[in-house]
Order: C-alpha cells, then structure tokens, then sequence
C-alpha cells in the first residue's frame, strides 16, 4: 500500500519506522485472512531498506531522539519480541516497492515487476 502518512515525521528514520508499523498492521490482517482460507502459514518476513528503522524496531530501550514518537508505533516491537514475524533489510537496488513509490529506470521496473510476478 502506499499512501500519505497521518503524521508528521521529524526524521527520515520516524518516517520509516511508522511505515514499518503500518506495514506490520497490514501483514497480521493479511496472516489472519490466509489462516482462516487454510493456506499454511510459515514465519513471515517484513522487508525494510531502513537500516536506522530496523534498528530502532529491535533496540527497545530508551533514545532521547525518539521520546517523542507516538506509542502505538511501537507496535512493532512487541511482534518482534513475540516472533510473529521477522524484520529484515532489504537493499535499495532490489526493492520491489520503489516502482510504487519514486521513478524508476526501465532496468529497476523490469525486476520490481518480476519480483512481484507480473512479467517473466
């Protein structure tokens, strides 16, 4: 999904963590659909290219940097802690979302589309 974010962001790594939270809401209700249709469910991976991001997701102490981030954005830390599902970089370069989100060559569009499986 790529949308405007309902907040103001004060650093891209805000910016980045509150779409990974977003990203994790998504990826639960889609788990929950795909269990209920019977479909066999494996640990699932989220993908970031925010390394500051997953950094933050994993690390739960206190940082005087993010004091200010809303609560419910750490959301994605209990599912880390409760193995729901695995946080992992994602280099730029194979990042299959940025077809949908910045302009991309026409080499970057043929692997997004094939990552995604639109074209062999």
């Amino acid at each position: 999904m790529s949308q405007i974010q309902k907040i103001v962001a004060l650093s891209t790594t805000e910016a980045e963590y509150v779409a990974v939270t977003e990203a994790s809401k998504e990826l639960i209700w889609l788990q929950g659909l795909l269990t209920e249709l019977g479909f066999i469910q494996e640990k699932t991976v989220l993908h970031s290219d925010s390394q500051s991001a997953i950094h933050l997701a994993k690390n739960s102490t206190f940082h005087s940097r993010t004091k200010h981030i809303d609560l419910r954005y750490h959301f994605i830390r209990s599912l880390l802690e409760d193995e729901v599902l695995t946080l992992r970089k994602i280099l730029g370069s194979k990042n299959p979302a940025d077809m949908l989100t910045k302009v991309v060559t026409t080499e970057k569009l043929r692997l997004c589309s094939t990552s995604i499986g639109l074209q062999e």
